[in-house]
């Protein structure tokens, strides 16, 4: 579109719970990982729901409810991730009307990252498996020695990979987390009631505004 003016530039946006549904594979590995550990799995979707969002250590944390040690997580993480990505795409699937809002953005020259708590090596392959290899301008997944969101670290990352200040850019994502997070970079925050985490959950970190279908992502630029 030739004639697109906004002051939005670039759409950052988190992964699971935003661009796709992932949680029957997360809570899978999870219980997998509970089960190594002589643990019998009770967690429902509804709780994996609630775990999910600060990385993957924490979610194990959670399902564990807080009974292991330093080590015994550490492992636990390990053990999790080796799981999760033997079963990383069985049932990932993008949520409805996402590819084609992105496709419309792409068209208007709006430059598209993901910026998400998992692990970078497992947001590349899903990104790039669902979407396609350079559907995203920047793809920044969590990795060990640098900070996981709501920390503004991988959102400022991004920005400046995608060459945008963080007033031109709108950060899309389900959960408090990216609520927070967007506003520690300094974004336009964007919640997403599809997701993982309820609306009076969104709505308690006061995002700009909330969305109940991908229909209304290119309305906002």
């Amino acid at each position: 579109m030739d004639n697109f003016k906004s002051q939005y530039k670039a759409a950052l946006f988190d992964l699971d719970g935003t661009l796709v549904d992932t949680i029957e594979d997360l809570g899978r590995a999870t219980a997998y990982v509970l089960e190594s550990y002589g643990v019998e799995p009770k967690w429902t979707v509804a709780d994996y729901r609630a775990f999910v969002g600060n990385g993957a250590k924490k979610l194990l944390d959670r399902a564990f409810e807080h009974k292991l040690s330093d080590d015994e997580l550490v492992k636990a993480l390990d053990l999790f991730r080796e799981k999760y990505n033997e079963l990383l795409l069985d049932h990932a699937r993008i949520y409805d009307g996402i590819t084609d809002a992105l496709n419309t953005l792409k068209g208007w020259g709006v430059k598209l990252a993901v910026v998400t708590n998992k692990p970078h090596q497992s947001a590349v392959k899903m990104v790039e498996s669902l979407f396609g290899k350079n559907f995203f301008d920047v793809i920044i997944g969590a990795s060990e020695d640098t900070p996981k969101k709501p920390d503004p670290y991988t959102a400022n990352l991004a920005l400046e990979k995608l060459g945008c200040k963080a007033d031109e850019a709108i950060f899309f994502g389900d959960s408090d987390v990216d609520v927070y997070t967007a506003k520690n970079a300094g974004a336009e925050a964007v919640g997403c009631s599809w997701g993982f985490r309820s609306f009076e959950c969104l709505f308690s970190a006061s995002p700009s505004v909330i969305i109940d279908s991908a229909d209304y992502i290119p309305k906002l630029f």
